[in-house]
């Protein structure tokens, strides 16, 4: 089986097997060969235009188009990956350091700036809440900046952050003149010639826009990320995305987006595990022997996927239309790298119960496996939020003091005790083991 017709089977199970999504469109780029894979539930209820021009949220692949614009400035001279961002926020706004050390354009574009995930001062403030970058303004991003405080100095550390990517492209837009939009427009989609890369939805496209569903797929409506466009804001398409990675894999396109994507991928900075690193913008995974470089993203309708290895000369794009943990993502790195495993497990959607908010509340609170393993519960917008060191979920009752969560297949938490009060402790239950929460202070 060629590694086309797998991709095809794998998608194929994801979506017609697992249910993560609805549809599916999968693109592969092999040197200068192209080839497009479509999946579609028989359930599904949508009836837009499926193939390699349909048009997809994807989320933070916008990340690199933003790591590009920053290089191909880096490349005119324009910018210095060295300049500190203090020099490309507005007059009369301090920047947060640590002990004196200034964050850089680089630092930003890596996820070592030691920013936070989002801004704190969103409007919405639960991490589950519909569109939560909707209306997010220039005075609430530059106007937050002195509240926040650096931990470790910038470029030591990986932390993965939307604000810096936010205060990345501004920054550079303000710095030109212009806005973000019309920069990333001139001097990155329109020398490369994609045409349905944007960020605005055209109503004359719209019968190939796929519809967005949440992760309990429900249909939702198109997200809108304000002045953090640059981190997860745009609209586009496999073909058009295959275009991007042609430039990387093949060099082709303008001279200067070429030597853009090469400066891109000679950063090496601190990634996040022992095998992946961080480039300008891209992930680069070295294992089982491949070094392959790839990005991902999640918004509240759609899942996504892309990446390439250089010594193969092979890309894939993998668009899902629904929010889930996962996506195509593990699809998408089997396919750079046949060693890596690909889960086929079929985990049955659970059942959920509507709780009253007073038994709902017993669950919050801040639980303590050991002083290094602690679990934050609060509540969100759908259900509670799980916060650990390893990230946010959701979880939502299946009884009322049983928990599950459809972003993390398998996960079980139980709340001791929240049958008559305040839960006293945390059961949390995966993969065969528990893990028993006592409660803090």
């Amino acid at each position: 089986m060629n590694a086309d017709d797998e991709l095809q089977r794998l998608v194929r199970y994801r979506i017609l097997k697992q249910h993560v999504a609805y549809a599916a469109v999968a693109g592969t780029l092999k040197s200068s060969d192209r080839g497009i894979i479509t999946v579609r539930d028989p359930e599904a209820k949508d009836n837009y235009r499926l193939g390699g021009d349909t048009i997809f949220e994807v989320a933070s692949l916008t990340k690199i188009f933003t790591a590009l614009l920053l290089a191909v400035e880096v490349v005119h001279k324009r910018v210095r990956l060295d300049d500190p961002l203090q020099d490309y926020v507005p007059d009369g706004v301090k920047t947060p350091t640590f002990q004196g050390q200034q964050i850089t354009l680089a630092d930003l574009a890596t996820h070592g700036a030691s920013l936070p995930l989002r801004p704190n001062n969103l409007a919405a403030s639960v991490p589950d809440a519909p569109n939560k970058y909707a209306g997010y303004s220039f005075e609430q991003l530059y106007g937050g900046l002195p509240s926040y405080h650096l931990e470790v100095s910038p470029g030591s550390q990986f932390n993965y952050s939307n604000l810096a990517f936010g205060l990345l492209g501004q920054g550079i837009a303000l710095k030109e003149g212009s806005s973000y939009m019309e920069l990333l427009r001139d001097r990155v989609v329109e020398p490369l010639g994609l045409r349905d890369t944007t960020f605005v939805d055209d109503p004359k496209k719209s019968a190939r826009r796929a519809q967005g569903h949440d992760f309990y797929l429900s249909p939702i409506g198109p997200t809108s990320d304000g002045v953090l466009s640059p981190a997860g804001g745009l609209r586009s398409t496999a073909n058009d995305l295959l275009t991007l990675l042609d430039l990387f894999i093949n060099g082709r396109g303008p001279k200067d987006l070429v030597a853009a994507s090469r400066l891109m991928l000679s950063i090496d900075r601190p990634g996040g595990s022992d095998i992946t690193r961080m480039a300008l913008g891209w992930r680069r995974t070295t294992t089982h022997g491949q070094t392959y470089y790839w990005s991902n993203g999640s918004s509240d309708g759609s899942r996504t996927f892309m990446g390439f290895n250089p010594e193969q000369k092979a890309g894939v794009v993998a668009l899902a239309d629904a929010a889930s943990g996962e996506g195509l993502d593990d699809i998408g790195h089997h396919f750079l790298n046949p060693q890596q495993t690909v889960s086929t497990d079929i985990v049955p959607t659970p059942t959920f119960v509507t709780l009253p908010e007073d038994v709902l509340l017993r669950g919050v609170g801040r639980y303590e496996h050991a002083p290094d393993d602690i679990i934050e519960i609060s509540r969100g917008h759908t259900g509670l939020i799980v916060s650990a060191g390893y990230g946010e979920f959701v979880i939502r009752p299946q009884a009322p003091t049983i928990y599950a969560s459809k972003m993390v297949p398998g996960l079980t938490i139980e709340f001791e005790g929240a049958d008559m009060g305040p839960a006293r402790s945390l059961i949390l239950r995966q993969d065969g083991k528990t893990y028993i929460y006592k409660r803090g202070s």
